[in-house]
Parts: C-alpha cells; sequence; structure tokens
C-alpha cells in the first residue's frame, strides 16, 4: 500500500475510530484482492470521511435531539433535526462504498469486519 498517499488521507482524516477503520478495510481488501489499488484506497477513504461526518451527525442528534417544537406566535409545530436525515444518507453511503468494495457479508469475499454502527444506540 502507497504510504504517501494513506498520509494524504489522514491529512483529513483525524478521527482514531476512522483511521483504525482505514487500516481495517485496507487490510480486508488486501486480503481479497491480493493488493489495495489507488481505486480502492480512494473508496476507502471516501468511506472513512463519510465515517468522521457521521460521528459529528450523531453527536448533534444526541446534544440536540431528534427535533424540537417551535412556536412562531401563531403557530406551533415540530421541526425536525436536519441531522436525522443526512445521518441516514451517509450511513446509505457508506453501505454503497462496502458494496463497491467488495466487502459486504452477501459479497462473500472478504472477512465479515466488525464495524459498529452507532445508531443502534439510538
Amino acid at each position: 500500500m502507497n504510504g504517501t498517499r494513506k498520509d494524504r488521507h489522514f491529512e483529513f482524516i483525524t478521527s482514531d475510530n476512522a483511521r483504525d477503520i482505514y487500516e481495517r478495510l485496507a487490510a480486508a481488501c488486501e486480503k481479497r484482492a491480493g493488493e489495495c489499488d489507488d481505486a480502492c484506497q480512494l473508496l476507502i477513504a471516501d468511506y472513512c470521511r463519510n465515517e468522521q461526518l457521521k460521528e459529528m451527525l450523531l453527536s448533534d442528534i444526541q446534544a440536540r435531539g431528534l427535533g424540537r417544537e417551535v412556536n412562531n406566535y401563531r403557530q406551533k409545530y415540530y421541526k425536525p433535526n436536519e441531522s436525522v436525515a443526512h445521518l441516514r444518507s451517509v450511513i446509505e453511503q457508506q453501505r454503497k462504498l462496502l458494496g463497491e468494495l467488495k466487502l459486504t457479508p452477501a459479497s462473500n469475499k472478504a472477512e465479515q469486519m466488525s464495524i459498529t454502527d452507532e445508531l443502534s444506540e439510538f
């Protein structure tokens, strides 16, 4: 694996959890294909950047909740926290990236990885 590309990715991947996932995904790709080429590394980096974004969205949801009641003098309405919808898209994108990397349980070409899904805590 090209160390310089990994170093460039780690300039933007700063979360310890995301860096750990990067290492595990790269290792799984190497087991599956024999090497982790540039295309795989880019997909892995995208996955890990999404992981960092997911961590921020989960923190926002934990801090602000799923939504709030808004009162604008004449009306009251419920305004959902937009982070929830964004979180769903990030998780879906991560699943697609794992599919592209052929690292899903359905692919049966790589050892199953244990990546924690923080959404299950809610």
